[in-house]
Formats: C-alpha cells, structure tokens, sequence
C-alpha cells in the first residue's frame, strides 16, 4: 500500500469518526418589519373601511349612517354626551309601551369618550357624529393585529401575516358591519371577544404546569405573574364585550366547552389541571366586576337584556370551573381511576342543571331559549335576510368568495379542523388548539344557523386560513429561502437561496393569494362586485326620499312633548309608561321604526328590534296586522286595540308607508302573521317567462291602498280573469280567460269559467298600481306629505306620509236609495294630483253620512302643516243635484265633527 493510499484512508477515516456538523438556527425577518408590514396592513385595511365609502357617508355637513340601528346607536351616544349617562329604558319606541334597550353601553360610552377626546371637552353632536360613524372601520382594522397573534399561535408568523391579510380583506357580513357609517355594536363585538378569545390562549398555554393550587399557595410569582396577567386582560376583553353586547355570554359558553374538555384531556393523560380551572375563574371574575354595573334587577333573568342572567352565568361559571379544579386534583390524590373523572363531570352536569331548574328555573328556563339562537329561523323571522341559513342565497360566495363556489374559504379552511385535531393529539401540550376548535366549531354552527353570524366567523376563516398556508409553505420549505434572502440582505453573497425552491415558494404563494386573497377583494356573485376593494358598493344609508320625509315628519307635526334625549325612568313592573296627552304613535313597517324615531324624533309603533309586528295569526296588534287589513275596520280595529285606554288616533297618528313595503316588503307582512304571500301576488310561467300576478286581497290591503291609491276610491282600470285547474294530484294550472276595463263583464267570465268545470277563478292584474277590483275610499287616512323621487310612470312616489283623523262627517238628506258622491281634487305639492273621491247611498229613511279626511281651509297652528291638500271646497253630489261649495275646517276634520246641509 502506498504512503498515498494509507494517507487517503487515514483521512476518510477521520472523517467518518467527527461527529456530524450541527445544523445552524435559520436566520428570520426581524419583528420590525413584520410589524411594519402590519402597519401596511392595517393602514389599507383602513383605506377600505373608511377612504372608499366616505363620500358616502360624510355628505357636506351631514352624517349619514348605514343599517336600522345606526341612527339609534348615535342617538344613545348624543344621550350619553348630554346627560353623562346611558339611558336604558325608551318610551319613544314600540309605543304605547315602549321597551328596555338592549344595545350595550360599551359603544355609547366609547363614541361618547372619544367625542371628549376630540373636541378637548365639550363634544358637538357633529364630532359624536363623525366619531360614531368612524369607529366600527377602526374597530375591524385593529383587528389586523389580534387576528396576527392568533394566527401566529397557531401556525407561526406566516400563518399570522395570512390571516392578518385575510381578515382585511373579506368582505360580507364583517366588512358591511366594519365599515364607515355603520355605527352599530358588531365592529366592536368582534375586536372585543377576538382579543378575549387571544388572551385566553395565552393564559391556557403559558399556564400550564405554572398555574397551580400549589403555586398560588407559595406565592411563587415567577411562575404566575405571567399566565395571572393573561387571564386578567382575558378577562377584561370578555367584560368589555359583554358590555358591547348583552348576549355575549355566548364566549362564556365557548369558554366552559372548552375548560370542560380540556380539564378531561388533562386528567386522563395525567397532567396537572389545575391551571384551565383557575384561569377560567380568575378571567370570569374579572369579567363579572365589569358587567355588574350594568345589570338591571329588574329584567330577571332576560339573556338579551342585562339581567340577573349574566352575573349568575358567570358565577356558576367560575364554581364550575374550580370544580373541575378540585376535583381532579383530589382524584389524583386518592390515586382513583382516571376514568372516574369525566364521568363525575358529565354527572355532574346534569344533577347542577336539574338543581338550577327547580332553584331558578327562569335562569335555566332563559339558557334553553338562548340556544335557539343555533336554531334557523321560521315564519316572519326567516324574512329577516340577515338571519337566514348561510346556505341560502348565495349567501357563502358572498361572505366567504372563491374563484369558484366550491373553492371558498369557507369549505377550504375547514380542512384545518382535523389537521388541528390531530396535531393537539399529538402534542398533548398544544391545549390552545383545542381552544381554537372549540371556537370555531361552535361559531361555525351558528353561522350555519344565521348567515349574520359571518361576522363572527370571518375571524376564524381568517386565521384557519394563515394556518392553512403556513402547512403548505412548511412543506415547500419556505423558511429556508426567507433564511437565505435574510443572508443575503445581510451581505453574505454565499447564501443565494435553491433557485428551483424559491420559484416553488413564490408560486406558492402566489396561489395562495390567488386561491384566498383576489376573490375576497375583487369576487363577484352573479355580475354584481362583492369584493371588499369595491367597499364603496356595500355602504347603504337610509335613501335621501326617507331622510327627507323624516326631516318633514319633525318639523311639521305636533310635538308629543318628548325628547329622544331625555332619560326616562321605566314603570314600576305591570304598570305602563305614562305618557302625556300629547303623545302619539307613527306606523310603518318595523324596519324603519329606529328612522322615525332618531331622525324623525317621533314615537314608533315598530322597530327593529322586532317589537310591535303583531300577527293577524295569534291576534297581537301590530304593523303586520294593520297594512295587510282587508278593510278600513280591521286596520281601526288594529289601531284601537295598540291601548284600549287611549284614543286610536293617538296610538296610530301618523302612517308612513314606501314603494318597498307595497312590494319588496309585502311578503315578509304576510310571514309574520303566517299567512302565505302567495294569498296576495304570486308569479307562474308563460310562454317561459314568470308572469307576476296580483289577487284582490293585495289590493284591499291597507299598504297598497295607501300607497298606491291614496286612500280614495279607485276603479277597476284594466283586470284579467284567470282560472285555476287542477290535475288532480296536487298540480294547480294556471290558465287566462279574459282582459277587460269592464269590471261586470270580469266577474261574468269567472262564473263562466266556474260553469266549464275550473276549479277556481278570480279578477286579477299584473300591475300592483291597477287594481283589479273596485277600492273604496278611506275615510280616516289623509296624505299629508309624500317625498320627491317617482316610482311610477304615474308620478306615485318613493315615501308616502299620512295622517289618521276622526275625519269631518258630512250628513244630509236624499230620496232613500239615491247615489251621493263627494269628491275633491288635491295636489300634493311635488306635481302630483289626484281626486278623493267617496261615494255611498241614501238609507232608507232618507239620510246619508260621508266621513271625509282632507280639510279644505288649510293648516292650523297647533295640526299638521301638510303640505298635500285639496285645491279648492269638496263637490258633493246628491242624485242629480250638485253641491260645489262644502268647505270642511281643519277643526271639523281633527274633531271629528258634523257638517250638516
């Protein structure tokens, strides 16, 4: 063997004996600019919430707020300015009863403190305005920073950067509610229990083997000061949120599934449980010293109001939890089987929830009822857009868009529930991920249940999302070329990173934007951009016809001496608000009760918390009752029976009605009182286009004779008889006779059609504006005032306003039998005329009695300054004789009084 070979074995030898070169730690970005980019983030997350839609929202010197509730948020927060405290009960509102609110007092107080703030002490109702109208963008921008830090939980700095982007941009319920104008409680519900549900993560996991019973006994604070800070923001968050939202018990529940499993997991695999105990009960405490001053003896235990429900929901929480504590450790103990445990729980579970319903059965009684809220809604509820099934309408494209359907984030994310649940199985220490699939779960089941809940469930898209991305760039090795670039930028030319690593990485990414960012920001559902980027699409305050027909209704009807910023007491409990003489009620459909009420200061008989609706089906006076009434009794009835001890004309004063509720609106009326639109106006096929047709029931209904009619009489203009054939197996068939002005000559051809064996037939039209049977005229609803813009080719506008008076009753004398007609022409002062028309019979002792509404000698001081009136005296004729000149007063009209000729 050569000196050369010896050498090279030798050399190879060595070699093989050195131990391996240890791989070095990968160089990452620097914090900095991580929370750089952020700031980026942040910043355009603003830009969307608040620079794009603004000019839609500030309008000169006018706020103009998107949503029923905005205006009413503004008005609890100028309330709070002016009187340095909330109010809490509002006659104002579904009167004559009026209600408790139920809107925390966390967003009054924070407009109001902000309003301080910004005009360094005395705030004018403009600043509140402003501020109000700003801070729900603010609110969903900040949470680009908690949505980070839970996605770096999971996933690492990545998965946090992805999902910090995603919750920026997705559009849907979170972006509408985060918007500049939409001045309601969700922007900050979400900041609010996101950063609650942050700090519980954070609590769980840095207390974990630290937080113990035994710790707390030694005072060792090196070990609690950490996981006892945690708990105590935890339960700070938790608090405010509560206090943003009086239902936010919900995160209380999410919570004990949580501590419940994850106390079971722990105990069986032998760890100490200690610590999911007592952060649950240290957080929960903190959260009950912040809601007890809210809470309010007298609602008992109402879960949507602040009641007894939350402190004891809370406490019962916190001896739960300590339960759970305990009683692990003294199992471990006494050495008792492991499986003992859950089963001790579960059994407790029950004999507590049976103890508590024969205790306090209202608390349990109120916990059942609040899981309806898992529930989709039924009958009138189900109208209700924002609380339909997400399934329905399109509604996960539009929440959660894909570049197709079946590629939304809402599907794809879900692929990271079993990915967390194995990897929390693997990792027995990972007790957040169990935190995170219990949030979720729990969110994602009620946004099945109620597509509104999207706003909720958009954070959980967002970081499950970050996670989702950061498992594939794990696998694509990403962190090694962010290593290599970070070496180069520091000057080491040797660290140039894989070309073909880095091209996969950057594709990679760039699919990930493709796949979750592009169609959030620039997605479309059937030609109509939903994408966040076209923000300024999804900001919709109340239309110019309603604000301009409020201003109206303020300054031109009487005072009922009430003020919306006043603090009212509520009555003593069975007793009813005392209101003043001068109080009255304005009808219109519910979601326009918050309009009438903080734009229109005048007092609602509806609103949207979804009081005052009534239903024809279980009797309940209400909106719904009273626009769908077939005739002028049935909607006094309605009116008289709001308080039998009030007048009728001070519990329906006035009556505002639009285009939408004769339409677009009609059948969510008829859901309410559980009556199938279909009895109104339903569509079939014909010649393969939908033929919309409108039945007489529509047409005697209040709203359209209202709306569409002015209240007079109205003939028949064009109707078409139909027939309805049946094939005997369910099928109905749709089939046309008959079109004709000449309303005899229609019901001749139904009783022909009836004759040929059809099953049904009736007069129908096709216009909502061209009844199909003859309308009498109302005798006690006058229009007062209707709104600039035209719906119809007619000049029928967007708002209509009247006014509901005893009327003036004119009486005389005729042979008996003989016709009598009065009419008068009136102009509504925005170009429109159209004749009140009555007409009636002289009975058979010769007298006669028409009741009429419109005054003919104007407006008085202490009435309604209308604006729509007749243009001259009534004529009235008797027979053939012909009276031109019945002048009725103002005075005649408001009393009620006879005008004998």
């Amino acid at each position: 063997m050569t000196k050369k070979s010896v050498k090279e074995k030798k050399a190879g030898t060595e070699g093989k004996d050195q131990p391996a070169p240890k791989r070095r730690p990968l160089e990452r970005i620097p914090d900095l600019y991580i929370y750089v980019g952020l700031g980026v983030v942040f910043l355009f997350s603003l830009y969307l919430r608040v620079y794009k839609p603004m000019s839609r929202v500030l309008v000169g010197d006018s706020v103009l707020f998107d949503g029923n509730d905005g205006s009413y948020h503004i008005m609890l927060a100028k309330s709070t300015v002016l009187n340095l405290q909330r109010p809490w009960f509002d006659p104002m509102t579904f009167f004559p009863r009026g209600t408790e609110i139920t809107f925390g007092p966390f967003n009054s107080w924070a407009i109001a403190i902000l309003s301080y703030m910004a005009d360094l002490g005395t705030p004018s109702m403009h600043t509140v305005e402003v501020v109000g109208a700003v801070l729900p963008a603010v609110f969903g921008a900040l949470l680009v920073f908690v949505v980070y830090f839970i996605g770096r939980e999971l996933g690492g700095r990545t998965a946090g950067f992805m999902a910090a982007v995603m919750i920026a941009v997705l559009p849907g319920q979170f972006l509408s509610r985060s918007l500049i104008g939409f001045a309601d409680h969700h922007a900050a519900e979400v900041l609010l229990s996101t950063t609650a549900m942050l700090f519980f993560i954070l609590a769980f996991r840095s207390g974990a083997g630290k937080l113990t019973f035994a710790a707390i006994r030694r005072m060792d604070l090196t070990a609690l000061k950490r996981p006892l800070a945690y708990c105590l923001l935890a339960g700070l968050f938790l608090g405010l949120y509560i206090d943003a939202w009086s239902s936010g018990h919900l995160f209380v529940g999410i919570i004990l599934a949580f501590v419940t499993v994850q106390s079971i997991v722990d105990h069986m695999r032998g760890r100490n449980a200690d610590y999911v105990g007592i952060s649950g009960a240290i957080a929960f405490f903190v959260t009950l010293l912040l809601v007890l001053p809210f809470v309010r003896a007298e609602n008992g235990f109402g879960f949507t109001l602040y009641s007894l429900f939350q402190p004891t929901i809370l406490i019962v929480g916190i001896i739960f939890m300590l339960f759970l504590s305990v009683l692990s450790s003294q199992l471990v103990q006494r050495k008792m089987d492991r499986s003992y445990f859950p089963l001790i729980v579960i059994g407790s579970i029950v004999v507590v929830f049976v103890i508590l319903m024969l205790a306090v059965p209202q608390f349990t009684g109120a916990l059942t009822a609040g899981l309806k809220i898992f529930q989709p809604r039924t009958g009138g509820g189900a109208t209700i857009s924002e609380a339909s099934r997400i399934l329905e309408r399109g509604s996960i494209q539009r929440n959660f868009p894909g570049i197709v359907p079946i590629l939304s984030p809402f599907w794809l994310t879900l692929i990271a529930l079993p990915l967390l649940l194995l990897r929390y199985r693997r990792d027995d220490s990972r007790n957040g991920d169990m935190l995170i699939l219990a949030w979720t779960v729990i969110i994602l089941a009620l946004t099945f249940a109620q597509n509104r809940f999207a706003y909720y469930y958009a954070v959980n898209v967002a970081f499950l999302a970050g996670y989702l991305g950061s498992v594939l760039l794990e696998k694509t090795r990403f962190l090694e070329v962010e290593d290599a670039l970070v070496r180069m930028a520091r000057g080491s030319s040797k660290e140039a990173p894989d070309q073909n690593r880095a091209i996969i990485n950057f594709v990679v990414v760039a699919f990930l934007v493709v796949l979750f960012v592009y169609p959030s920001m620039f997605g479309s559902v059937q030609g109509v951009k939903i994408g966040s980027f076209y923000s300024q699409n999804q900001v919709g305050p109340m239309n110019s016809d309603w604000y301009e027909s409020m201003y109206w209704l303020r300054d031109n009807t009487p005072s009922p001496e009430m003020g919306i910023y006043t603090i009212y007491e509520r009555p003593p409990k069975g007793e009813r608000f005392p209101y003043p003489d001068s109080a009255y009620g304005t009808m219109s459909w519910w979601d326009y009760g918050h309009a009438i009420e903080a734009v229109g200061e005048r007092l609602a008989n509806s609103n949207p918390f979804q009081q005052g609706i009534g239903s024809i089906e279980t009797g309940v006076a209400g909106s719904s009752p009273f626009f769908l009434a077939q005739n002028e009794s049935e909607a006094e009835a309605v009116a008289a029976n709001l308080d039998v001890n009030r007048s009728l004309y001070s519990n329906i004063r006035y009556v505002v009605t639009d285009v939408e509720m004769a339409m677009g609106k009609f059948h969510a009326m008829a859901a309410w009182s559980n009556i199938n639109p279909g009895t109104y106006h339903f569509s079939y096929w014909q010649d393969g286009q939908p033929i919309m047709i409108y039945r007489p029931p529509y047409f005697s209904s209040m709203v359209a004779r209202l709306h569409f009619f002015d209240g007079t009489e109205a003939r028949v203009q064009e109707g078409w008889t139909i027939a309805y054939r049946t094939d005997g197996q369910g099928g109905v068939s749709v089939e046309p006779q008959k079109r004709s002005r000449n309303y005899q000559e229609l019901l001749d051809s139904v009783n022909e059609s009836l004759g040929r064996g059809y099953a049904a037939a009736e007069v129908v039209s096709q216009s909502p504006i061209m009844t199909s049977v003859p309308l009498e005229a109302l005798s006690h609803y006058r229009l007062v005032h209707e709104s600039p813009s035209s719906i119809t080719s007619s000049g029928q506008k967007y708002v209509k306003v009247f006014e509901h008076v005893p009327g003036a009753t004119i009486t005389g004398t005729a042979s008996p039998g003989t016709d009598v007609v009065i009419s008068v022409p009136i102009s509504t002062g925005r170009g429109r005329s159209f004749v009140y028309q009555k007409s009636t019979a002289a009975g058979s002792d010769g007298q006669f009695s028409l009741v009429v509404p419109y005054s003919t000698e104007g407006p008085e001081s202490w009435s309604t300054n209308f604006d729509v009136g007749p243009v001259g005296p009534y004529t009235l004729r008797v027979g053939t004789v012909q009276y031109e000149e019945v002048r009725v007063p103002e005075g005649a009209v408001i009393a009620g009084s006879s005008i004998s000729l």
